[in-house]
């Protein structure tokens, strides 16, 4: 009830990711990508989902853009009559923008600013995150950005470089970090939970420079 805005959806994960963020929630689904559902089940699955009142499907992962049937999927799903939203780290923008005209919504992660990448989240190819950005702003498709503040990660000036960097956006959102055990850095599972604070203060610096901002988490 969270993950489609206004809307009641399914939720389908892929696996595999080319990311390596400390703090993801779903480090389960990272690694080597695992055999999915078959098409045939998978048929079986928008079934219970129509039967349950559910008119939407969110594609996350894992990073949905490596998955080989992507747009298979995608068309699968719309062709059962599902609005789709699909979830990306813009890692793949030549995939973001063959998937675009099968979805009706898409959320893109802006981890830090782009210089930061490397460092923060163990991807070189920055020109490929704003190469993303700019096939989602210029496609008019309805999408958001969002960041997961660490605090001691996202200073005045990563927040300062995010909002330039989505700049004319239509919408940001900036949510808590929580702690769990499971986290793949070891450092994080210990770390303080994203204070209401903080999130209202990053939000202030980068609501100049896109449409509307949100604050998830506080």
């Amino acid at each position: 009830m969270v993950d489609y805005p206004g809307r009641l959806a399914a939720v389908l994960f892929t696996t595999g990711c080319n990311f390596r963020c400390g703090f993801c929630h779903n480090a389960a689904l990272l690694g080597t990508m695992r055999p999915g559902y078959s098409w045939e089940r998978l048929g079986e699955l928008c079934e219970d989902f129509r039967r349950q009142w559910v008119r939407a499907v969110v594609v996350t992962g894992g990073e949905p853009t490596l998955a080989p049937a992507l747009l298979e999927t995608l068309a699968f799903l719309r062709e059962r009559g599902f609005e789709i939203k699909l979830d990306t780290n813009g890692s793949r923008p030549a995939v973001l923008a063959e998937a675009l005209p099968l979805v009706d919504f898409v959320a893109m992660d802006i981890k830090c600013s782009l210089p930061s990448y490397p460092e923060f989240v163990g991807f070189d190819d920055h020109g490929a995150i704003r190469e993303s950005i700019a096939v989602l702003l210029a496609s008019g498709k309805p999408c958001e950005f969002r960041t997961t503040l660490i605090e001691a990660v996202h200073t005045d000036a990563e927040m300062q470089a995010i909002g330039e960097a989505i700049r004319g956006a239509p919408v940001y959102a900036v949510q808590a970090f929580l702690p769990h055990d499971d986290l793949p850095d070891p450092a994080l599972r210990t770390a303080a939970r994203t204070r209401p604070q903080a999130l209202r203060h990053a939000a202030e610096i980068v609501r100049p420079m896109v449409q509307r901002v949100e604050i998830r988490g506080d």
